[in-house]
């Protein structure tokens, strides 16, 4: 499942240089492509977003079965934590309680694959980060309208040491928004990853980063797994 031809000298090299590396190929493309039809065609997802100060997950019918006037009151909350810096909305399929369980066979192959320990020697290999012990994940779509604001994933308790994104969509179009834009602490831009397909984004959670707006003109979701490495 793991493309064999990676070359652990390079990509080691090029994380040392600011603790965050692109690995593209990163799974045999057999693999890739059916992990990629997986969450095309046979993955529901939920509702993921921030408001009122907690962090909320609901179900299509859970969205479509409120209020007109709820929904609205929701969106516009959501826009003005926005506007600020604040939160996220999007779709995914997180993978914990029976979610692990009841996921596609492939998608279940591709996280067991992320917490094996081939995986966790290849990424301490790239990373110098010895203490790797599991992977957490979930598998996302981002439609249009859909953002992660600007923040930090270096969340002591919860023993993040790398954040991961995993990509699965295919001819992205970077005016479509959904980019992995990284930040300086100021807040000034630096530069942005494009969600290629079967690349891997990895890097250190100190890193300030946030994943952009994508645009209404998006003519496909944007789809990935998403997570962290922890000790």
């Amino acid at each position: 499942m793991l493309n064999p031809d990676l070359n652990v000298d390079e990509l080691k090299s090029s994380y040392q240089e600011d603790q965050r590396v692109r690995i593209d190929n990163f799974l045999e493309p057999l693999f890739a492509q059916s992990v990629g039809e997986c969450m095309r065609e046979h993955l529901t997802y939920d509702y993921i977003f921030f408001s009122q100060g907690n962090n909320y997950v609901l179900s299509e019918q859970q969205m479509s079965s409120m209020e007109l006037s709820e929904r609205q009151n929701l969106q516009q909350e959501l826009l003005d934590l926005a506007s600020r810096g604040i939160g996220f909305f999007y779709s995914g399929y997180r993978m914990d309680g029976d979610n692990l369980f009841e996921a596609p066979s492939v998608l279940q192959n591709l996280f067991q694959l992320m917490n094996s320990e081939m995986m966790l020697e290849l990424i301490s290999s790239v990373t110098g980060s010895e203490d790797l012990k599991s992977a957490s994940g979930q598998f996302t779509r981002y439609t249009g309208g859909h953002y992660l604001t600007r923040h930090l994933d270096d969340v002591t308790e919860e023993r993040r040491r790398l954040a991961y994104v995993l990509n699965f969509t295919q001819n992205w179009h970077p005016d479509w928004g959904g980019l992995l834009q990284f930040y300086e602490k100021s807040g000034t831009p630096r530069n942005a990853w494009e969600p290629r397909f079967n690349s891997l984004s990895l890097f250190d959670v100190r890193h300030i980063h946030a994943v952009t707006y994508v645009a209404p003109h998006a003519a496909s979701p944007r789809y990935a797994l998403a997570g962290w490495f922890r000790n």
